[in-house]
């Protein structure tokens, strides 16, 4: 009994010890478990702070002549409607986020180009200030403008759309939305400056300045756009397709103020969807001040959205380009025989979204009314072969993902 006694406090301490060891392995259990909670939290925080998403175009073009309408000809073409972009949001904030495009065209090789490349901010909920590359707000689908699934067309209608040469610019824009009971209006002022090769040649536009008003009652939408630049431009490539033995004066335009105005309305119901729009482009100079609109109509049968278009597009100062034209005699030329418009665009086609995110298009388009002059399409084959319309078939496929 007395040895008993005597081992009792070192079998005490020895079950002390163990339970002490015990209770600090689950202590360390705890606190792994603690941690890896924590991680798994900032690695959740990191992730949902970056985003990418992208879209994608492919498809086949041809037409029944060469008169280029939106570069397309009697060879079949599929690189010029194919594109691929990847655009990245990064939360800078929770107030700011830098956001990136990169977008490669079938027609350029595959070249990545940066569409994209801002900061914006949002001081309060109403207001957000945003600073560096971005779309020239000139239409109401100026930000989609190369994202077809946005779209229900298979291309956005050219009479609108085509003439103007450049699409971005670099500078900051600051939009403010007013809430109501059912609607709101959002106010957006930006300036800036671009240089970009555009669809006739060279187009440098400075001291950008512009305002644009859109309100929506999540069924109408009504938007309406005012801006001005100064413009120089270097019609090159309008220069390269006068006809032979004739030559151009390719600049249009040096440091001459411009104008832009335009007015937009749709109506969509989740059925019928309606969308037009009406501008007018106005350049001291030679270059041709434009008028131009657009209405299409569509209606959803369930996956499929059928619609019809018509545009117009017409130069309204053909007088300020007398003697723009000379052949190399010195003989002067009919300057509407180029710089000078007039079209017609009439198109009939559908929309297939055969999955969420994929949808095929298919379209058919006649312009015509060439009389005054070659419409924004080729003037030398307009010139040569006398054609006073074109038709243009398009199967498209268009992906956002």
């Amino acid at each position: 009994m007395k040895r008993l006694l005597q081992l009792a406090p070192l079998a005490l301490a020895i079950a002390a010890s163990s339970a002490s060891a015990q209770s600090t392995e689950d202590t360390l259990a705890r606190m792994q478990q603690q941690l890896d909670s924590m991680q798994q939290q900032v690695n959740t925080a990191k992730n949902d702070r970056v985003r990418f998403n992208g879209f994608f175009s492919t498809g086949v073009a041809k037409s029944s002549n060469d008169a280029g309408f939106d570069g397309i000809t009697e060879k079949t073409s599929v690189a010029d409607l194919s594109l691929f972009a990847l655009q990245g949001t990064f939360d800078v904030s929770d107030k700011s986020q830098a956001v990136f495009q990169l977008v490669g065209r079938g027609a350029e090789d595959w070249d990545p180009v940066v569409e994209w490349a801002y900061l914006s901010y949002r001081p309060m909920n109403n207001l957000q200030l945003r600073a560096g590359k971005m779309r020239l707000p000139l239409f109401m689908y100026s930000d989609s403008l190369e994202v077809g699934y946005a779209q229900p067309w298979a291309r956005p209608p050219q009479s609108v759309y085509g003439p103007i040469a450049v699409t971005s610019y670099v500078g900051a824009d600051a939009s403010y939305n007013f809430n109501f009971d059912n609607s709101s209006l959002t106010a957006t002022a930006f300036t800036g400056f671009s240089d970009e090769d555009g669809n006739a040649g060279d187009v440098k536009l400075r001291n950008i300045g512009g305002l644009n008003l859109t309100w929506t009652d999540y069924i109408w939408t009504v938007r309406g756009i005012a801006a001005t630049a100064e413009a120089d431009i270097d019609a090159t490539r309008l220069g390269a397709q006068a006809p032979a033995g004739e030559t151009v004066n390719t600049v249009l335009a040096a440091g001459e103020r411009g104008n832009f105005f335009g007015f937009g309305a749709s109506y969509d119901d989740g059925n019928w969807q309606i969308i037009g729009e009406v501008t007018r482009v106005e350049l001291e100079g030679k270059f041709a001040d434009t008028d131009s609109a657009y209405l299409s109509v569509g209606h959803r049968f369930g996956s499929w959205t059928p619609y019809a278009a018509i545009g117009w597009l017409e130069s309204k100062d053909d007088e300020e380009r007398l003697g723009v034209i000379i052949t190399n005699n010195g003989t002067p030329l009919a300057p509407e025989s180029i710089l000078n418009y007039q079209r017609e665009d009439y198109s009939a086609g559908t929309r297939w979204d055969i999955t969420p995110g994929v949808a095929i298009k298919f379209d058919i388009t006649h312009s015509r009314g060439f009389d005054k002059g070659a419409g924004g399409v080729n003037p030398s084959y307009i010139l040569s072969s006398g054609t006073n319309s074109t038709n243009v078939y398009t199967i498209k496929l268009d992906s956002a993902f």
